[in-house]
């Protein structure tokens, strides 16, 4: 396999999601020039606030999800690679950015042996169209590395939502609302560790937590690649 994968990166080398350079699928330069999300932050939300100690508003929002983080701002050279990741058929991007999201999941969350890392899922019809979800194609990196089990069930979208983009707060909330289910056995109380490439509201995450805490999960934590402050 090795000899393999030596071979495809000689005859089709890497190139970097985020500025086409040839060498690696995402390169050091981008990498640094990825903008972290910085203290203070919302504890619940994420969300870079102006002030420590003062109040975003998110607790009215978000009920079932216990708390959110995400990596850095959608901007830049991640932006342009979450873009190629997700519509333009840049698989290969998974371990790249899997490895980002490691970074938020060890110094901002966290996770217990028992953790059950659960993607945010698509509906069959685009999963169809797009021929992949790339939230699971995170979710499978993060497993590998973190050593997690996989869930006897699964999420599913059972509401198939025109997209979030240009929709405000109010009208993304009522889009993803009961759109998801848990099938499977009981998570009788689990800790769900939800994975998603980009937060903006918080709402489709909310609606996949209350569809997990509707199947016996405990604490509900997501964290995202990137976020869109809206």
């Amino acid at each position: 396999m090795a000899g393999w994968s030596r071979l495809l990166d000689w005859l089709l080398p890497p190139r970097c999601g985020g500025c086409g350079a040839v060498g690696a699928w995402l390169c050091a330069g981008c990498r640094d020039r990825v903008r972290r999300l910085e203290e203070p932050l919302c504890r619940r939300c994420g969300r870079e606030l102006e002030h420590a100690g003062i109040s975003c508003g998110c607790r009215a929002r978000l009920r079932c999800l216990s708390r959110l983080r995400s990596v850095a701002a959608y901007e830049g050279p991640l932006e342009r690679a979450i873009h190629r990741f997700k519509y333009a058929g840049w698989q290969a991007l998974s371990p790249a950015l899997a490895g980002l999201l490691a970074e938020a999941v060890g110094r901002e969350v966290g996770v217990r042996p028992e953790t059950q890392l659960v993607p945010v899922p698509l509906h069959p019809r685009r999963l169809r169209q797009r021929g992949y979800n790339q939230a699971e194609l995170l979710v499978g990196e993060l497993r590998h590395r973190l050593r997690l089990p996989r869930p006897a069930g699964r999420l599913i979208r059972v509401r198939d939502t025109p997209p979030q983009v240009g929709l405000d707060r109010l009208r993304r909330r009522g889009n993803v609302d009961g759109a998801f289910q848990w099938q499977g056995p009981r998570l009788a109380g689990a800790a769900i560790l939800l994975v998603d490439d980009v937060a903006t509201t918080g709402a489709t995450l909310e609606s996949c937590a209350a569809a997990l805490k509707a199947g016996g999960a405990g604490q509900v934590t997501a964290v995202t690649l990137a976020r869109v402050d809206v």
